[in-house]
C-alpha cells in the first residue's frame, strides 16, 4: 500500500487560517556568490603562479619537475591564459 500524501498545505490552497499564503523569495544569505568567487580567482591564480616561481627558482635550472608539478604548471598556465595574464610567449609569434 502506498503511503499517503503529506498533510503540508499545496501552494495557493487554503491554509488553517483561512487564507492563501503568498509566496515569498527565499531569504538572502551570506555565502559565497558566483560573482564572488569570479571576482577572487584572478587574485588567487596570480598568487599560486607567483609561488609556484618561487618555488622552481629555489630548486634550480635544470630541475626535471615531478609529473604532478608539471600537471599542475599545465594547469596554472591554462588559469593564467583564462583569468590572470598570459604566460609569455616563445617564438616569433
Amino acid at each position: 500500500m502506498k503511503p499517503t500524501r503529506s498533510a503540508r498545505p499545496v501552494k495557493g490552497t487554503l491554509n488553517a487560517r483561512g487564507g492563501t499564503r503568498p509566496s515569498r523569495a527565499a531569504p538572502k544569505r551570506g555565502g559565497l556568490t558566483l560573482s564572488k568567487v569570479l571576482a577572487y580567482v584572478p587574485i588567487a591564480v596570480e598568487l599560486a603562479a607567483y609561488l609556484r616561481g618561487q618555488q622552481k627558482a629555489r630548486r634550480g635550472k635544470y630541475y626535471k619537475p615531478s609529473k604532478r608539478g608539471q600537471a599542475f604548471d599545465f594547469v596554472l598556465g591554462q588559469a593564467q591564459k583564462r583569468f590572470g595574464k598570459a604566460p609569455k610567449k616563445k617564438g616569433w609569434f
